[in-house]
């Protein structure tokens, strides 16, 4: 078992000692005798909470604490450690950020309560850090009614109870974030950190430091010391949706932590060591990764570490049971935006859903269902609330070339209602510029706002 370092900064040889005697069972302890020389330990090593007297032969405490916490590790729990009656200095050190204070004819207990509570202070800092923004975590109902997805099911909860990264496989809109939110939630990690790193929104050099954490002056712009994702996910889990973007810099370092679940900061010097985490890892893709290895875009010493236990999400159309309860669930989780009327589906317009291909898997469904609720005329939605899946799907009128049925209530009542959606969704595509959208329907600005007026359309 790896014990926690802990590092006395005190000039006090006698009392070092003593405290070594009494803190080495549970501590691996550093000591230094200067501010200087706790400095230098500091730099080159993984110092998880420190000891600190105020009056040193070399420089005060207060400085050496301001130094820590402003060019070092602003979450490195600092205790003050004195036997003088200094209480106006030990104010001071608060302010700065020391965790707590102890005069020296302390109770050994104490001491230990003491710095286990500022250690449980630095996760709770550290997690809180890491959590800033949206996680990522899909916290929602898992819906399903397939032989398929119930094999999936299963082996979410099968995953979710061992203690292995993942891999999840699966065409876009498929349900990768839902499913590696499920593993999360059904873990034992379930109140630990779940954090969502955005690859595609980084870059190589930003994307290293968000994942693995950076040392002030790593790089330009690295003005103080920032812990990455892993660090602030410690005993929780990260989840990287997009694994097959990774250059190779940070597959290689991402493959030395699935390997070792130890990192290194950017910029940091190597004298320190590792960082000893506790992460688990679940990773996405929507690209066949055999055929990136082929082209050289991933390696495949990394291909297959991250393939090791993997998870297929089928698509939509291969589950076209699942079709109508994730739109009924739809249904009834979106009509809070659109007023008070309970909607349903009608039984033309589940055929017609069913029957689509459903490239953009379920994330296409949901989109689908709040379009067919934002124009629905009322609360049976059929077909014509959802005219481009109808008119694509294989056995509707549309495509056979064929005139619709009985959903027409008549022609007027239909051009209107498609009138009305037609230039709606094209001004919202032009972002409401009237100049663009003339341009696309080929009218003139004149005849574009008499239509505008005539349906009732505000711009």
């Amino acid at each position: 078992m790896i014990k926690t370092t802990l590092l006395i900064i005190d000039d006090s040889t006698e009392f070092v000692e003593d405290l070594k005697l009494l803190l080495g069972d549970k501590y691996e302890v550093l000591t230094a005798s200067t501010g200087a020389g706790g400095l230098e330990l500091l730099k080159n090593n993984n110092v998880s909470v420190l000891l600190l007297d105020l009056q040193l032969p070399d420089v005060h405490g207060l400085e050496i604490l301001e130094r820590i916490h402003n060019e070092m590790d602003p979450f490195l729990p600092v205790i003050i450690v004195t036997e003088f009656d200094e209480i106006d200095f030990v104010v001071k050190a608060m302010r700065l950020g020391a965790q707590d204070f102890l005069s020296k004819d302390f109770h050994i207990d104490l001491m230990k309560e003491k710095i286990d509570k500022a250690l449980a202070q630095k996760k709770l800092h550290i997690r809180i850090s890491g959590l800033q923004g949206n996680t990522g975590l899909i916290d929602d109902t898992f819906v399903f009614a397939s032989d398929k997805m119930k094999k999936i099911n299963y082996e979410i909860s099968r995953l979710a109870n061992l203690n292995v990264d993942v891999l999840l496989s699966g065409e876009t809109g498929a349900g990768k974030d839902m499913a590696a939110s499920q593993i999360f939630l059904r873990s034992k990690r379930a109140d630990k950190p779940f954090i969502s790193v955005p690859i595609r929104t980084l870059s190589e050099t930003l994307l290293e430091s968000e994942l693995f954490g950076h040392e002030k002056g790593a790089f330009t712009g690295a003005e103080k010391m920032k812990l990455g994702k892993f660090e602030s996910a410690n005993q929780g889990t990260v989840y990287i949706p997009e694994i097959s973007n990774l250059q190779e810099s940070v597959q290689l370092k991402l493959l030395h932590f699935l390997q070792y679940k130890s990192i290194t900061r950017v910029g940091q010097d190597m004298r320190k060591g590792e960082i000893n985490l506790d992460v688990r890892v679940i990773m996405a893709t929507n690209e066949n990764l055999e055929d990136l290895v082929k082209k050289g875009r991933l390696r495949e010493d990394f291909f297959y570490r991250i393939s090791g236990v993997r998870l297929d999400i089928p698509p939509l159309r291969e589950r076209k049971e699942d079709i109508i309860p994730l739109t009924e669930y739809f249904i009834s989780k979106f009509p809070g935006h659109f007023g008070n009327t309970k909607y349903f589906l009608g039984k033309d317009a589940e055929e017609a859903l069913i029957n689509y291909e459903w490239k953009g898997n379920v994330r296409e469904l949901s989109n689908a269902v709040k379009n067919a609720l934002t124009y629905a005329s009322g609360p049976e939605l059929s077909p014509g609330d959802f005219p481009f899946i109808y008119g694509r799907s294989d056995k509707s009128p549309a495509a056979h070339g064929k005139p619709g049925g009985e959903f027409l209530s008549s022609y007027k009542d239909y051009e209107n209602k498609y009138r009305k959606y037609y230039f709606e969704s094209l001004l919202r595509h032009c972002g409401g510029k009237v100049s663009d959208a003339c341009r696309i329907a080929g009218l003139t600005p004149q005849g574009f706002r008499k239509i505008l007026k005539q349906l009732g359309i505000n711009y």
